[in-house]
């Protein structure tokens, strides 16, 4: 079988589709040699680590190199690929991956789209200006004649099948695993690390995934401030510790957290750090626990990286969460401070809590691995075929 694969975010490694990407090429060869595979790359977009062993590489030009993104992005997708495709249908058992939401509306061959979510159409406040609609009503007037779509989850598949109107049977989901760096180490080596670096001491709360709308981040800091409210809360002060900055400026979309914290008055226990991602593990390693109040993820990565670094963790119970923790983590409806404000109590106080889930979140993330990924996402190809 000759699998090709749309290489759009090979040059991105740390962003979320590229991360997949490079998850899927580093390891699809290893499993599958008989099988070759070659990566599709835009001419325009830097040309990125090289490919493993095994797999080859087509640099794919558009009249609108240098010219216009938007158009050179979207020809890439919808003319260079399938003229690609067109070139080898005449090949026996050829078929073309698009590990993102942007299948071409017509190809030669056999097409697997994975989908990770589809919140830019599932929440309004996500669905952006009149191109980015457009963009979106084209992937999704595309996915409908793709062969198979895989996704992230349960939660995905059920919410793809119902919003396009078609069956189940034509999506897979294949969950995703965190990346092998991130691993238990010492503690308390992590946590002085992060004390010299960061100034952040010992209790406290972390959270890292997104500053936008849906990802719930003014829920912990409301709860902070009540936990300070109560009367009977006398337990060490501890630190809210929130990274990331927000991606843009559109307040519908990104709250002012901080406004919020002002507003609240919790500037003296929550604080915005950055952190590069060289030092994910470490901050996941060093926390009294991890916090992730999404109201919907299409899969939720950040919870499990923390899990497989030996954190304890508390989530929201909606959207693919429960899927990714299992019964390894507390979790909490996403919009209830009162709740909130317990379960971040519960473990604060309760190292032996804390030592029971960081045992439990361990086991959960040795369930999850990018070798079955790759294994699974096989099966997909030569099932299509």
């Amino acid at each position: 079988m000759h699998i090709l694969l749309n290489g759009t975010f090979w040059a991105q490694p740390l962003v979320g589709s590229g991360q997949y990407l490079h998850g899927l090429v580093r390891r699809l060869p290893r499993i599958a040699p008989h099988h070759r595979y070659t990566l599709l790359l835009p001419a325009t977009h830097p040309p990125g680590p090289p490919p493993p062993p095994g797999v080859t590489t087509l640099t794919l030009r558009t009249p609108f190199d240098g010219r216009d993104k938007n158009l050179a992005k979207l020809w890439f997708e919808q003319v260079s690929i399938p003229q690609v495709a067109r070139l080898l249908a005449g090949q026996r058992d050829t078929i073309l991956h698009v590990p993102y939401f942007a299948p071409p509306l017509r190809c030669s061959v056999p097409v697997i789209t994975t989908v990770g979510d589809i919140i830019p159409l599932l929440l309004p406040e996500y669905r952006g200006g009149p191109h980015v609609r457009a963009y979106m009503a084209l992937a999704s007037r595309a996915l409908r004649h793709t062969s198979h779509i895989l996704t992230f989850s349960e939660r995905s598949r059920w919410d793809i099948a119902a919003y396009f109107n078609i069956s189940v049977q034509r999506i897979t989901s294949i969950l995703l695993a965190a990346d092998e760096r991130y691993t238990p180490q010492d503690r308390a080596a992590a946590a002085a690390e992060v004390a010299a670096r960061y100034d952040l001491h010992a209790p406290f709360v972390y959270y890292v995934g997104g500053l936008d709308a849906r990802k719930n981040v003014d829920v912990l800091i409301r709860a902070c401030a009540l936990l300070r409210q109560e009367q009977s809360w006398d337990r060490q002060p501890f630190t809210l510790a929130i990274a990331g900055r927000p991606l843009g400026s559109n307040p519908h979309l990104f709250p002012d957290l901080d406004r919020i914290i002002a507003e609240t008055g919790t500037g003296d226990c929550v604080r915005r750090i950055e952190v590069p991602h060289a030092d994910g593990p470490l901050l996941y390693q060093a926390c009294t626990m991890f916090a992730f109040p999404s109201r919907y993820e299409g899969f939720g990565l950040p919870p499990l990286e923390a899990m497989a670094c030996g954190a304890p963790v508390v989530v929201s119970n909606a959207g693919s969460l429960p899927e990714v923790v299992g019964e390894a983590a507390l979790a909490v409806p996403p919009d209830d401070v009162a709740g909130w404000a317990s379960a971040l109590d519960r473990l604060l106080g309760n190292a032996a809590l804390r030592d029971e889930l960081r045992t439990q979140g361990l086991q959960q993330a040795s369930r999850f691995s990018w070798q079955r990924v790759a294994e699974e996402t096989v099966q997909r190809y030569e099932h299509v075929l």
